[in-house]
C-alpha cells in the first residue's frame, strides 16, 4: 500500500533535487519557488499546489516522479497525488486547479484517467527574471530538450 503525505520542503527538497539529477536535468527546480503546500506519495512522486486567498483557482506544479520506479506503480501514486492535490485544493475551498505538462505520460494521465479538461493545447510558457538573478533557469527551459513530449 502506498502513503501519500503532505510534503515538508525543508525536509523532502533533497528527495525532489534526487529525482531531477536521477531525470539528467541540467540544474534543479530551487525550492525557494516551490509552494508550500504539496504531497508526496512514498519514494515515487510528489505535487506542489500553488494558491492566493484572492483567487479561487489553485495551480499544480508537477508531478514530479522519481524515475527508477515501475510504470504501473508510478502511475498508481500519480492517481493518488493528484487526488489528494485535489482533496487540499477542496479543502481550501478552491473553485479550480491549473496545471501544465509536456510530459506524454502525464498528458494521458489527465486526459485518458482524470478526466481533465485540456483547456490550452498550443501552449507556449515563459517565465520573466525580474530580479536578473544569477539563477539557473535550465530547470524550466526548453533549450531544445523535450523528445516527444518528454524531458530528455
Amino acid at each position: 500500500m502506498m502513503n501519500s503525505r503532505k510534503w515538508h520542503l525543508n525536509k523532502d527538497y533533497s528527495t525532489l533535487e534526487n529525482w531531477f539529477k536521477l531525470h539528467n536535468w541540467d540544474s534543479s527546480i530551487p525550492k525557494d519557488i516551490l509552494p508550500e503546500l504539496g504531497i508526496i506519495v512514498d519514494d515515487i512522486c510528489a505535487a506542489g499546489l500553488y494558491t492566493d486567498k484572492s483567487s479561487k483557482l489553485g495551480f499544480m506544479y508537477g508531478i514530479f516522479s522519481n524515475p527508477n520506479i515501475s510504470k504501473i506503480k508510478l502511475f498508481k501514486a500519480m492517481k493518488i497525488c493528484f487526488n489528494e492535490i485535489y482533496k487540499i485544493a477542496n479543502d481550501l475551498n478552491l473553485n479550480y486547479i491549473y496545471t501544465v505538462t509536456a510530459e506524454k505520460s502525464l498528458h494521458k494521465l489527465y486526459n485518458s484517467f482524470l478526466k481533465l479538461n485540456n483547456c490550452e493545447s498550443n501552449l507556449k510558457a515563459y517565465i520573466i527574471n525580474i530580479k536578473k538573478t544569477n539563477q539557473d533557469l535550465d530547470w524550466i527551459s526548453e533549450k531544445g530538450d523535450i523528445n516527444n513530449g518528454n524531458r530528455t
